[in-house]
């Protein structure tokens, strides 16, 4: 730096008038990266108006009638003063200590910084290679990890080396997530998903097992379980269960399972954990080959006080891994699955997402638009609930999202236990 520049920078920080000017000048050379542009006089006080006008060697009323400090004129305004061949930038640089860049070179620094670090941790650990490429390359999923890198590399790296390590001992029989945290980090809590180090395991996960480009990310709890336990690992498998009633199992020998006869055989209802269903080879129904699945409980109840014996399932709202894991069983059996779920956005969307799954195995039952009128819808539907019939595309269930949008109603199953049961008897 020279001394007339210094000395420049001395005497302007010394003047607390120009401070909000300086201020001004740093934003404007960041933002575009070039000594131009504009300042809108009102960010200035009067007082700072009348020491900027000095420079101008105007008044400021004419800066007041311009309504704007021209970057450029003011350059070119430092040679009229004791300052004459001061570099504008370079007495930015030596007011603020440091030397401005534009936040797009800010940018390509950064970029060019993690860039760097990602390379030197790929060759660190080459088993996460794919998912440090897809990190980069992805438009948005891999954006918040890179973020992580950027904002603390050091605890990063420590996740990245935790991360090769749970990959290279992902176990070959099912273990629980916990015990597998507790294996892996001496921490039980150490993969749980709502952390950083668990978000970036199921990516991992998701690159390493996806054959869809660009990898799907799981976010649904259905589609997190299930990626899980494509590695082996399950979340919870006792508070992971489902409800169900007059079902017979074998279990992995080829044997009928002891439990499911003595439930089946005295119409007994079970609450059935994934942990047990795991060890099952098949499920099916006690006799014929229709198994009839509800979103209530309370439904299940009623309509098993009246007919004991059928075959039926209740998934307790949202389904859970343990639920979805009995009806890929009962799919191999060539079963038929008749499910009923509430006439509201999210019961919609559920019985979509199940018939995609069993396109050739699942029947709408009491989801038409005649049972949305029958349930006598009551319940206001906030807007937000109804933009979720937005994603319907399942031809009936259009039907009903298109009367649900009109009344902005929802309907229950509840209300049509009355039809369930005679379809059930007539079956």
């Amino acid at each position: 730096m020279d001394k007339q520049t210094k000395q420049a920078a001395t005497f302007f920080k010394c003047e607390r008038l120009y401070d909000s000017l300086f201020k001004q000048l740093r934003k404007k050379y960041e933002s575009i990266g070039r000594i131009g542009g504009t300042i809108p006089i009102r960010l200035f006080s009067y007082e700072e108006l009348e020491a900027i006008a000095g420079l101008f060697g105007k008044s400021v009323a004419t800066l007041e009638r311009k309504g704007t400090v021209s970057i450029v004129e003011l350059a070119e305004a430092l040679n009229d003063t004791r300052f004459s061949g001061v570099d504008l930038k370079a007495l930015l640089d030596a007011y603020f200590g440091e030397e401005l860049v534009s936040k797009k070179e800010q940018r390509l620094a950064t970029a060019a910084r993690i860039t760097s670090f990602l390379e030197r941790l790929a060759k660190s650990y080459p088993i996460l290679t794919d998912w440090f490429a897809y990190i980069q390359t992805s438009t948005s999923e891999g954006r918040w990890i890179l973020r992580q890198a950027e904002k603390s590399p050091d605890q990063f790296e420590q996740n990245v080396a935790l991360l090769a390590r749970a990959v290279t001992a992902l176990p070959t029989h099912s273990e629980r997530l916990p015990m597998f945290s507790q294996r892996i980090t001496e921490d039980p809590h150490a993969f749980d998903l709502h952390t950083d180090l668990g978000k970036m395991f199921l990516y991992v996960l998701a690159v390493r097992t996806g054959d869809e480009k660009p990898v799907a990310i799981p976010k649904s709890t259905e589609t997190i379980n299930k990626l899980l336990q494509t590695s082996n690992i399950y979340r919870d498998d006792l508070l992971n269960f489902v409800t169900c009633a007059n079902l017979l199992a074998v279990d992995q020998s080829g044997e009928q399972h002891p439990v499911w006869q003595a439930t089946g055989a005295s119409h007994t209802v079970q609450n059935v954990p994934l942990r047990e269903i795991v060890s099952l080879s098949r499920i099916y129904p006690a006799q014929g080959k229709k198994v009839w699945i509800v979103e209530n409980s309370g439904v299940c109840s009623t309509l098993l006080d009246y007919q004991r014996d059928i075959p039926i399932i209740s998934t307790n709202g949202q389904f859970k891994l343990a639920a979805l894991m009995v009806m890929d069983l009962l799919i191999k059996e060539n079963c038929s699955l008749h499910y009923a779920g509430d006439l509201d956005p999210e019961g919609l969307q559920m019985a979509e997402r199940l018939f995609n799954r069993y396109p050739d195995h699942v029947q709408l039952w009491h989801m038409d638009g005649k049972a949305y009128k029958e349930s006598a819808p009551s319940k206001e539907l906030s807007q937000e609930r109804l933009a979720k019939l937005d994603t319907i595309e399942h031809k009936t269930l259009r039907e009903v999202a298109d009367a649900m949008r009109l009344s902005g109603k929802a309907g229950y199953q509840e209300a049509l236990v009355a039809h369930m049961l005679v379809d059930i008897r007539s079956s």
